[in-house]
């Protein structure tokens, strides 16, 4: 028994050791650490609602370049609307990359992004394409009857010198929210609370389409 002792004490050493050395290794593995993200064109990675409040928005990250000359194309639907936009240095540098605006929910998008891409003094210019799911917007249901998705828009006629407006709507809701309606504040004297009904805030294109929406 005195032998068997030591011979469990250092096998029960080794095996420490062994889960040490295992739970030590970095998340890449055993070759040490690593990160992997989805890159799809020569700058950094595609995040959908970046600030969890527009999901119809995207931000392409700059993955530490040094970006210019930036230019957004949202490519349409088939006879949709276009929108184009060019990206102020501001902007690149608020967002760590290039904010895209105007996404169609539920969609398979199409984003073109020509830039140039400065690192260490050499300059370089890229036309990249990147592709990628949006999910739809939603709100909060009233549970009453004439309440229907978010902004049915028909236009029934749009004039070709403004075929490239987009139009902000601000919708209050019925006071009637299955959350908002059921508490008052400073009862029975009303107070702000009692204005803070939910409400669909978007931005719609001349085709009717959803281009922006914001999580209240």
């Amino acid at each position: 028994m005195k032998k068997i002792v030591p011979i469990c004490a250092a096998v029960a050493a080794a095996a420490m050791m062994l889960s040490i050395s295992t739970s030590a290794m970095a998340m890449g593995g055993p070759s040490g650490p690593h990160v992997t993200y989805p890159v799809q064109g020569n700058i950094g990675e595609v995040i959908v609602n970046p600030y969890k409040v527009a999901p119809l928005t995207a931000v392409i990250r700059d993955a530490g370049y040094d970006l210019s000359d930036v230019t957004v194309r949202i490519v349409p639907k088939t006879n949709g609307q276009e929108i184009t936009y060019k990206v102020s240095r501001t902007e690149l540098k608020t967002h760590a990359g290039i904010p895209v605006f105007g996404l169609y929910p539920d969609w398979q998008n199409t984003v073109e992004v020509s830039y140039t891409r400065t690192f260490q003094g050499k300059s370089e210019k890229f036309k990249d394409t990147y592709r990628f799911y949006v999910p739809s917007v939603y709100t909060v249901s009233t549970g009453m009857p004439n309440q229907v998705k978010p902004f049915e828009v028909k236009p029934v006629h749009v004039d070709p010198d403004f075929s490239d407006r987009l139009y902000l709507i601000n919708s209050q809701l019925m006071s009637t929210m299955p959350v908002g309606s059921r508490f008052v504040w400073n009862n029975p004297s009303g107070g702000a609370v009692e204005w803070a009904f939910n409400s669909n805030i978007g931005i719609i294109d001349t085709k009717g389409e959803v281009r922006w929406w914001l999580l209240d």
